[in-house]
């Protein structure tokens, strides 16, 4: 019987190392896979980082802020005019201010003269039914869209009216 328990003790004991060097390659396979991965992964964080930090700089690079848009905002000063008569007024005025800052569309922000915007309009005058509107600049803001605001005074146009006979009489 002594025999017996200490062949059970030693099988048992047999049985435990055995499991333990089972359960030891196991997790080994498993470690070494992790680790793997781990590694894999920590090279392809590494790849990715790299390749953000070069597409932020070739962004930061490409990303020129330019003249996108011309925003004239008018306010025509001492006339009692009709609103339609205003409005129409108005859209003339502000076609020719775009036309004369064309230009400038398309031109890098940072490049751009700022002093030269405003005085391209600055007191020019715009000839619209029968009228000379004398614009004054008021303020301009330069971003990809310039916003300028304008105030214009109207001067009548004086015309003789005797000037197409003198015309043909002359001819």
């Amino acid at each position: 019987m002594k025999n017996q328990t200490i062949r059970l003790i030693a099988l048992f004991f047999l049985g435990m190392v055995a499991g333990g060097v089972l359960v030891t390659v196991d997790l080994g396979g498993q470690i070494d896979e992790i680790t793997h991965k781990n590694q894999l992964l920590s090279q392809q964080l590494e790849l990715c980082s790299d390749e953000l930090k070069q597409l932020q700089k070739s962004l930061g690079e490409r990303e020129k802020r330019v003249v996108t848009g011309i925003e004239p905002h008018i306010t025509i000063l001492g006339e009692n005019m009709a609103k339609i008569e205003e409005e129409n007024t108005i859209l003339v005025l502000e076609k020719q201010v775009r036309q004369w800052l064309e230009p400038v569309k398309g031109q890098e922000i940072d490049k751009l003269n700022y002093s030269l915007v405003p005085q391209v309009i600055d007191n020019r005058v715009v000839e619209f039914e029968g009228a000379n509107y004398q614009l004054k600049v008021q303020l301009v803001v330069i971003d990809a869209n310039i916003t300028i605001y304008l105030e214009a005074k109207k001067e009548k146009i004086i015309r003789p009216v005797n000037q197409s006979s003198k015309i043909n009489a002359g001819s």
